[in-house]
């Protein structure tokens, strides 16, 4: 019940229409029996300072933080984790004793999600699509599960270099631009871009490379399949949505916030009938 008493918190994008992480994050609060509301809140990219000072002002626990704001919060942090450090992107803010602290459960989530990914032992190399916020935890996993060759699809090759130099990964991965990407294969396909939510857009790759691999990714959370996985299956190979990453990554920003880790499952119900009322 929402009264008088009752605290916000939520999260930040632009666009942020289709985001899943209310529902998510609002079934662990009632879990708990938490008198909190969890909102996703539209800001363009000249509101993102107001909007993180009132983190502050209305003494809120924190806030998540999406495309693509990942990386313009980072300056307005008191204090960065290790991991926002190193990927160079905050998707996690936490205010404690009055400090604004600069959080990546990116990385964690999708660690999570290749954990649970059938085939892995057999996948010795990978292609990132694209090079946001989001593939940089993508990459730094890769890297530190020792991928022997990862390649990173990219619409911006300049970004992607940099994201590669920040990684210090100038060895183990090479960037290919976006309209040569159907040129390469590997056994590990990742989705870290937008396509394919909406009918009309095109896929991260087609068919002509799709077939080939040994799993597909795709970090786009829609439980039942996106397109994308869809036409993996078709081919037999093993394909993940993004609903595993997205709820890994929730119940650590939840337990920064509030020190308890909610339940995997109470997430995955609520997450399965907020994609049900949207379908």
């Amino acid at each position: 019940m929402i009264d008088g008493d009752t605290r916000i918190l939520g999260v930040i994008g632009d666009p942020i229409g289709q985001s899943l992480s209310p529902a998510i994050q609002n079934a662990a609060l009632k879990h708990y029996g938490m008198n909190y509301l969890y909102l996703a809140f539209p800001v363009s990219t000249d509101q993102v300072k107001g909007v993180i000072q009132s983190v502050r002002l209305f003494q809120m626990p924190g806030l998540n933080v999406t495309a693509p704001h990942k990386e313009r919060v980072l300056p307005l942090m008191n204090e960065l984790s290790e991991t926002a450090r190193r990927l160079g992107a905050v998707n996690t803010v936490v205010r404690r004793e009055g400090k604004l602290i600069g959080e990546n459960t990116d990385y964690d989530g999708f660690a999570h999600a290749l954990q649970r990914m059938r085939n892995r032992k057999r996948m010795r190399t990978a292609i990132l699509f694209g090079a946001g916020g989001a593939s940089r935890a993508v990459l730094a996993v890769l890297l530190d599960q020792k991928f022997d060759e990862v390649i990173l699809a990219c619409r911006k090759p300049a970004r992607g270099r940099k994201t590669i130099a920040q990684l210090k990964a100038a060895s183990a991965v090479r960037v290919v631009p976006w309209d040569q990407r159907e040129r390469v294969q590997a056994d590990l396909l990742v989705n870290a871009t937008p396509l394919g939510q909406r009918a009309r857009d095109p896929l991260p790759a087609t068919a002509r490379v799709t077939r080939h691999a040994k799993g597909v990714m795709d970090l786009v959370a829609r439980p039942g399949g996106t397109r994308w996985t869809a036409l993996a299956r078709s081919y037999g190979i093993p394909a993940q949505e993004g609903s595993e990453m997205l709820i890994a990554q929730g119940r650590e920003s939840f337990r920064l916030w509030f020190g308890k880790t909610p339940p995997f499952g109470v997430m995955q119900e609520a997450l399965a009938a907020a994609a049900g009322r949207c379908a």
